[in-house]
């Protein structure tokens, strides 16, 4: 009679440690590419007119370019560098390099800005970082169907 209690008892753990594990996953789908992941860091220092070369250097990889960037500009700090963009997308994927795709919205205050941006990333020492970008007129279709 001892295993009855027993039973009922591992029944009612895994019962309740069912919903709590999946509450923990996230449950809000895959997370992004780290090329995605990096993208995104480095558009948001470039809208928060960050000015720290050590800051960009994170999503470069390479302290001369981190620098420029963080250089300063004739606008006042906390001017964005960067008109106001969609959620970076994975456009293409290889085990070593990916393009990242940012739509631009329309903003007066940058005027000429190309529609879209396509950023190539390269995993280096273990992390993703922006290497390259190109301007293009027309946005490539996502890698996943998901992305917007």
């Amino acid at each position: 009679m001892r295993t009855r209690p027993l039973s009922i008892y591992l029944l009612l753990v895994i019962a309740l440690a069912v919903p709590l594990v999946a509450g923990c996953s996230g449950g809000g789908g895959p997370l992004p590419h780290p090329a995605v992941t990096a993208v995104g860091g480095l558009l948001e220092l470039r809208r928060a007119d960050a000015r720290d070369p050590a800051a960009y250097e994170l999503y470069v990889g390479d302290s001369e370019l981190a620098a420029a960037l963080a250089g300063g500009s004739t606008e006042p700090t906390g001017t964005p560098r960067v008109p106001p963009y969609r959620a970076p997308y994975l456009s293409a994927e290889s085990t070593s390099t990916a393009d990242v795709a940012v739509v631009w919205e329309r903003d007066a205050a940058f005027p000429g800005w190309a529609a879209v941006t396509v950023f190539s990333a390269a995993l280096e020492d273990g992390r993703w970082v922006v290497v390259d970008a190109l301007e293009a007129t027309a946005a490539p279709e996502p890698l996943l169907p998901e992305a917007d």
